[in-house]
């Protein structure tokens, strides 16, 4: 009871010094001064104990080779906590910061959507709109916008026809792009897993497709699109897009490596995109995440669009919106409803969590592949009674 006093006590202070309960002006003579409270100091006790927690959460899994990366927890744009464990280069032990960037493998997705629904917004395309308008060659009929986002397009992976047999792409060293894998998919007309809008199947071609159909419309590059509409917008300045070609204009970039330290392979493969591809860090991704809440990238109604069931409940009790991961609230033990999108790809491994209702944020990016998967509940409930 008197740890409880004494606490209590403390808070009280802290809002004094905020001046929360005092007047916010003083009278100087003929002048009246405005004071602006000083929140740091509040901010920073509540903070207190989640930053320990956190630290000791990642640090556990860091001395358990099990997590390299960089953090970061925030609440409305304010961070609650954010580090780094490990080393950009395992070979060279180059120091890993903040600023350093990781792949961002299937969290590239949200972008990808991003991109198409502002295009919806301008009426330059429509959700319905079926892929034989932009591909006249495309060889399957009744596939849908809306159902390359909400991965409803039954369609097969890039990344099994292309890869095998080996006379699809013979040449393993030589890069393949998004207009090569359609003109594969023309010409073999890779089977289906699915008719079109009959189920739910994630499926990476959907994003690549959907990031050809932003560079037809706009008339330029994904790179260049996403550069000009999404990262210059938010303000993400470390922030690109890999197409395999372009390794100069990579800022801060990690290697990953597999699970038994040794770096992974840069292969054709990375010179898709939509699905994967962009590399950032945790301060551009918290950019990201606060351009979606003011309006900055697309209209609040279309966010709330992005972050809208357009399937049934999976198995896993997931559901998949455009372009995001979605927990149900009902199925999250009072942490609210939890909007996210992973990756994981040649080592890397990313999470990039949201609980809107609380405007929550959270973003793990590592470059190993050890030890389980971070569970996406698990990470939520460390800031749970924030």
């Amino acid at each position: 009871m008197e740890r409880v006093i004494i606490a209590m006590a403390l808070i009280v202070v802290l809002l004094l010094s905020c001046g929360i309960d005092q007047e916010n002006t003083v009278d100087k003579g003929e002048k009246v001064v405005e004071i602006v409270p000083d929140s740091t100091a509040y901010f920073d006790s509540v903070y207190a104990p989640y930053k320990i927690s956190l630290d000791t959460f990642f640090r556990n899994k860091f001395e358990q080779t099990h997590f390299y990366g960089t953090v970061l927890f925030a609440q409305r744009g304010r961070i609650i906590f954010e580090n780094v464990y490990g080393y950009a280069n395992l070979q060279t032990k180059d120091t890993l910061t903040l600023d350093h960037t990781f792949q961002l493998a299937s969290a590239s997705k949200p972008f990808t959507a991003v991109a198409i629904l502002q295009l919806v917004e301008q009426g330059k395309i429509t959700l319905s709109d079926e892929m034989h308008k932009f591909f006249p060659s495309f060889p399957y009929d009744g596939i849908t916008v809306e159902q390359l986002l909400a991965h409803r397009s039954g369609m097969s992976q890039y990344t099994h026809f292309c890869d095998a047999p080996d006379t699809i792409w013979p040449d393993k060293h030589k890069t393949i792009t998004n207009n090569d894998v359609i003109k594969i998919m023309s010409e073999i007309k890779p089977m289906i897993n699915y008719a079109p809008n009959q189920t739910h199947y994630y499926c990476n071609t959907n994003y690549m497709l959907l990031a050809s159909i932003v560079e037809k419309v706009s008339g330029v590059s994904f790179s260049d699109y996403l550069k000009t509409n999404i990262f210059q917008p938010s303000g993400m300045t470390h922030t690109v897009l890999y197409t395999r070609d372009n390794d100069d204009e990579l800022i801060l970039p990690t290697i990953g490596y597999n699970g038994a330290f040794n770096p992974t392979i840069d292969i054709y493969l990375n010179g898709v995109v939509g699905d994967k591809g962009i590399y950032s860090n945790v301060h551009d991704m918290l950019k990201f995440d606060q351009a979606l809440y003011n309006g900055t990238l697309l209209q609040d109604s279309t966010v709330a669009l992005m972050m809208t069931d357009h399937n049934e409940l999976q198995s896993n009790g997931q559901n998949y919106g455009y372009g995001f991961r979605i927990y149900p609230e009902e199925s999250t033990e009072g942490l609210g409803r939890i909007v996210f999108h992973t990756g994981w790809w040649k080592g890397f491994r990313t999470y990039f969590i949201r609980v809107p209702k609380q405007e929550k944020t959270i973003i793990v990016l590592t470059h190993i592949k050890r030890g389980k998967f971070l569970d996406i509940k698990e990470l939520v409930s460390l800031i749970k009674s924030l």
